[in-house]
């Protein structure tokens, strides 16, 4: 029987901002900034947390609070942990974290293209509510994705 590995998520801190740049530029095309990592750990408005699994940096999720609807405006999954349901777990966390906070709804933007991503988020609710035109790399369409918190 296989064991559930230690898994602590905790909220990010400037020593943790280089191994987050490593996953993300891993996982997107045109990576966010130091600086824009940087920022978000002091944005009045902004949640940084970390997964950590077997003390190892797994994943980061960056999403923000505006009194009752919620934004996740960044997560990502180191290549090494994917495809075992990590990812699903910190956006199930996320979900939590909001309600407690009071909010009713949670959006988010995903690339077009992103199929794995854009069925993670089917799979947990989330509908197509519009599209941004030419919003990654001014080439791919982003989804506006929502989800209500009951």
């Amino acid at each position: 029987m296989e064991t559930e590995p230690d898994i602590r998520i905790r909220p990010a801190s400037e020593q943790d901002i280089e191994r987050v740049i490593d996953i993300e530029k891993l996982s997107f095309n045109i990576p966010w900034t130091i600086d824009f990592f940087k920022h978000e750990l002091y944005n009045p408005v902004s949640f940084f947390y970390i997964m950590e699994i077997q003390n190892k940096l797994a994943a980061y999720v960056i999403f923000w609070i505006f009194k009752d609807e919620s934004h996740i405006a960044n997560v990502a999954v180191h290549p090494g942990f994917r495809k075992r349901g990590y990812g699903e777990r910190l956006v199930n966390w996320v979900f939590d974290f909001c309600r407690r906070k009071g909010t009713k709804m949670i959006t988010l933007e995903v690339n077009e293209m992103n199929t794995a991503a854009r069925n993670l988020y089917r799979k947990m609710g989330f509908k197509i509510v519009g599209k941004r035109a030419r919003y990654y790399e001014n080439k791919y369409d982003a989804l506006i994705l929502t989800r209500e918190l009951k």
